[in-house]
């Protein structure tokens, strides 16, 4: 396959013709990375997920799409790496990674048939139980065809799913908690800053 589109987060900034960004406080480029933060919310003690999505402005179809991430190591909260397609209207699906702290990556889809979205999510944590893995960078990857969807861990194939695909393009997210206002910054180690970052290295397609 060949590179067909890439983001390495070498810029200054992130370029707003190629990303949406759901509250832009908490999307910045740190060392040449993308950093995912949380941010104050509206009440005391609340913050804010963000969120960094292609809709609308590139999506591809039958691709590999593999990103270069460090998930959170803290609990309480979550954040993922997905592709789904623009609208979920039948045809339409969508993959993902979620991060739930420590060693705690799992595959996730969903899919809307018959005029109704059912998710499906694979029980078995792909990643190792091992105290330095969240510490780290990992790639994440998606591929699907037109028989099948597949997901993989730093180059090993970690869930199939043998379904044909729906034939339209997906784009390409990241969020660092899903929700856009939750959770209480006291059930985390350090109140004043709230949990770190999610740290994305490069996003790549290939076709």
């Amino acid at each position: 396959m060949k590179l067909v589109w890439s983001d390495e987060f070498n810029e200054p900034e992130l370029d707003k013709k190629r990303w949406n960004i759901t509250n832009a406080a908490g999307v910045k480029i740190v060392d040449g990375q993308l950093s995912m933060e949380i941010t104050p919310g509206s009440k005391p003690a609340f913050w804010r997920g963000s969120k960094l999505d292609t809709k609308g402005k590139y999506a591809v179809t039958y691709a590999y799409v593999e990103a270069s991430i460090q998930f959170l190591q803290t609990s309480g909260h979550g954040c993922g790496f997905d592709v789904e397609n623009d609208d979920k209207k039948n045809p339409a699906a969508g993959l993902g990674f979620e991060n739930g702290g420590r060693n705690s990556v799992r595959p996730s889809f969903w899919i809307v048939d018959a005029d109704r979205k059912r998710a499906m999510r694979p029980i078995e944590n792909p990643v190792p139980k091992d105290d330095t893995y969240s510490k780290k960078f990992h790639k994440y990857a998606f591929w699907w065809t037109p028989s099948d969807y597949r997901w993989y861990v730093d180059g090993r194939l970690v869930q199939t799913l043998r379904l044909p695909p729906a034939p339209k393009p997906m784009h390409i997210g990241f969020d660092h908690n899903r929700l856009p206002e939750a959770g209480y910054l006291k059930e985390f180690p350090n109140p004043s800053k709230g949990p770190e970052p999610m740290r994305v290295d490069w996003v790549k397609v290939y076709q």
